[in-house]
């Protein structure tokens, strides 16, 4: 009985709003109408349908009060972005709220459009909801111009102002979320530095970033870009060599191959490079044609690789083997992840419109609406997920290429040597601690009974650089 009464509390209100807002439908419509409707099936938690009558009176009206920017915001919250981009920039433009605004900017800024994106956003308050979002976009604008001091006060802000909401939200899931931007706002900042060449300043940011983090995986690359320009040799390799844990199995980056053959090549330890080079070809390189003649196979479907996403990874991993690891670095990407819980929303909300009995004017435009709503990001999602998979191919082509040159560079300093009658020391042994660079914060651990995995992302590797050169003796030339 319990379980009756609430399932009748929870519903019957329900019902009711939809019954008011067919009856204003009815009645034909107008502005304020369409407001009104939108009111209703927010309350209702129909909030694709609700968005479809707020951009409808968004277009019929010239002026919105508090009361619907807060809807507004609400609603963005609920489906996402992308139902209010849709909107034309000149009716976005026709209102100065913050909601809209945010959603103009990222339009401009998906858009290429990025010195209108700075002219939207650039005045943005830093007390509204969607605050540390508009200064990522406003960092990242700046940053593609080159302006990097004012990409670095941008990204400050969002790390002050997300960091603020995290520290107000009361829900779980809500700090979470301002705590990733703060992280990617962190992310973007360091990269800033390293594009100024301050590495040192870049790597202490990059440590400010918890292995927790969605994206620290990805982060363990860029950190040994840091450490390479910085001549650190070891450390790179040490930070590379993390990928080959088995809790990161699915992060098969090519750029991780060609950095670990280009410190090796740094360091004159040319065999060690070449056998990395020779395994990138033997290995990498043959699977990735594979991998290549398959995508092309469905690269016209709008659903394949959505479809292919949804489906459990047991039935696809004789596909091809780097198809398991694409999928669940895809699926743990945040920007994916958010598109993918609003399209799933849609679909449930479409799955109640459809049972509807009442198939009364309102359902039918809804049904067809959000019908419509759901194909559109059908299509969105399938692309992205297209595109992640193609890029993967172009960059084992791309790396390729690269480690060729490596070896040309190799085969060129051998012969070198050869010419003035000189040879590497070819000191190649396990390492030393004499080797290892380290500041105030580094600790160095021999690893006796402890668990390996602890010190994820803080490894160095011990070589000597064999780049010292001698004399070859005249019996070892004549031989």
């Amino acid at each position: 009985m319990r379980i009756l009464l609430i399932f009748i509390f929870i519903s019957l209100p329900v019902n009711a709003l939809m019954k008011k807002a067919e009856k204003i439908y009815n009645s034909g419509l107008n502005a304020e109408k369409s407001r009104v409707i939108s009111y209703e099936l927010s309350k209702s938690r129909y909030y694709f349908s609700s968005a479809i009558f707020a951009k409808e009176y968004l277009v019929r009206n010239g002026s919105i009060d508090i009361d619907f920017e807060q809807h507004l915001e609400n609603l963005i919250l609920k489906t996402g972005t992308l139902t209010f981009s849709q909107l034309n920039e000149s009716t976005l433009k026709k209102y100065k709220t913050p909601s809209l605004k945010f959603v103009l900017g990222l339009k401009q800024f998906n858009k290429k459009e990025i010195y209108k994106a700075i002219n939207t956003l650039n005045k943005f308050p830093k007390n509204h909801r969607f605050s540390p979002e508009s200064f990522f976009i406003l960092g990242s604008s700046y940053a593609q111009l080159g302006k990097r001091q004012l990409s670095k006060n941008a990204y400050d802000t969002c790390i002050e102002t997300s960091t603020e909401l995290e520290g107000q939200a009361e829900n779980v899931k809500l700090k979470r979320y301002f705590a990733i931007i703060k992280e990617t706002c962190l992310i973007h900042f360091a990269r800033v530095l390293f594009k100024l060449n301050k590495f040192i300043e870049a790597k202490n940011i990059y440590q400010n970033i918890p292995k927790t983090s969605y994206r620290w995986p990805y982060l363990l690359l860029e950190r040994a870009w840091n450490s390479y320009k910085i001549e650190d040799y070891n450390r790179s390799l040490g930070q590379l060599v993390t990928y080959k844990s088995p809790l990161l199995k699915s992060y098969f980056l090519p750029e991780v191959q060609y950095l670990t053959a280009l410190n090796y090549y740094k360091l004159c330890l040319y065999d060690d490079s070449l056998t990395k080079i020779d395994q990138y070809y033997k290995v990498y390189k043959p699977q990735s044609e594979a991998l290549k003649n398959f995508l092309i196979k469905h690269k016209n479907s709008h659903t394949y690789f959505l479809e292919l996403m949804l489906s459990p990874i047991k039935e696809h991993e004789s596909l091809n083997p780097y198809i398991r690891n694409m999928m669940t670095q895809t699926r743990k990407k945040i920007k994916f992840n958010l598109d993918l819980v609003n399209y799933k929303k849609a679909k449930n909300e479409f799955k109640y419109l459809k049972k509807m009995n009442n198939r009364s004017a309102l359902i039918k435009v809804l049904t067809a609406e959000v019908y419509r709503t759901i194909s559109q990001r059908t299509r969105y999602l399938n692309h992205y997920v297209k595109k992640g998979m193609f890029d993967f191919v172009n960059d084992i082509h791309r790396f390729s290429f690269e480690m060729f040159n490596i070896k040309l560079e190799i085969m060129s300093n051998k012969r070198d040597l050869i010419y003035k009658n000189k040879k590497l020391i070819s000191n190649r042994s396990r390492g030393s601690w004499e080797n290892v660079q380290r500041d105030d914060t580094q600790h160095l651990y021999d690893f006796r009974g402890e668990f390996w995995a602890d010190e994820l992302g803080d490894y160095s590797f011990g070589l000597k650089s064999n780049c010292k050169t001698v004399k070859k003796k005249w019996e070892e030339k004549d031989a």
